[in-house]
């Protein structure tokens, strides 16, 4: 388990209330409030990767408390301090602690997302020139819901009150066959459709992502376009 900056709360190799503590600063709240605005927002764009509108009237004040009360970290800041350009960086306990605030109760998920609704009808969350905010909302609850369909392994870190071995895997952290997910994904018709070849082909791969980050440049070098000035921003899964 990958503790980074959270490996200076732990006591030996006993992981003891620290879950529970990333999710409190996370929200800034003993328990998580999935209809607060604020609370919602960071987690959800600690996985998502949301795209803040910076000519919305009410962004500075978001802005300055995601980096206050919600982990968001400053990158930079314009000359006169009017401006500042934050975000998360790439932390995997803490999306995982996201992920299970999110889906530690059933009405969790759907308030949450009710708030970035309205954020995205209010103009405030961009969702892209391709809506690609669905999409990564997509992939990452599909993941989420896939790895919960079942009973975990024992020893599976699962919950937040998770207080044992420092080596035990975090559930979101695991990996999942390509074969399932895709099926979770599109229905229990999809393999049907693309071919009994296909399904044998990826039977025994599998894929692992958690949370997605912005990215000023492609990691490799893009295809060939008309206009290479479109791809300003590229997001990046972990």
């Amino acid at each position: 388990m990958n503790l980074n900056r959270w490996k200076t709360y732990m006591q030996k190799e006993i992981i003891d209330g620290v879950l529970l503590l990333a999710a409190q600063k996370l929200c800034k709240s003993v328990r998580f409030d999935s209809k607060a605005t604020d609370q919602a927002l960071a987690v959800l764009s600690q996985r998502s990767s949301l795209n803040i509108c910076l000519g919305h009237p009410h962004v500075i004040s978001y802005l300055k408390t995601g980096v206050a009360s919600h982990l968001w970290i400053c990158f930079s800041m314009t000359e006169d301090r009017f401006w500042s350009f934050t975000g998360y960086p790439s932390e995997p306990l803490l999306s995982c602690v996201a992920a299970m605030l999110l889906h530690e109760a059933p009405k969790h998920l759907k308030n949450a997302l009710q708030v970035l609704r309205e954020k995205v009808d209010g103009g405030m969350v961009d969702i892209g020139q391709t809506r690609e905010l669905t999409s990564r909302l997509l992939l990452l609850l599909a993941k989420d819901l896939c790895i919960r369909q079942s009973d975990p392994s024992e020893g599976m870190v699962q919950d937040l009150q998770y207080s044992r071995s420092v080596d035990a895997e975090l559930l979101d952290c695991q990996k999942v066959s390509i074969v399932e997910f895709l099926e979770y994904l599109f229905g229990p018709t999809f393999w049907s459709k693309a071919g009994g070849e296909a399904k044998t082909t990826f039977q025994r791969a599998y894929i692992n992502f958690l949370h997605w980050l912005p990215m000023s440049e492609f990691i490799f070098p893009p295809l060939p376009v008309a206009d290479d000035s479109k791809h300003t921003t590229v997001e990046k899964s972990r």
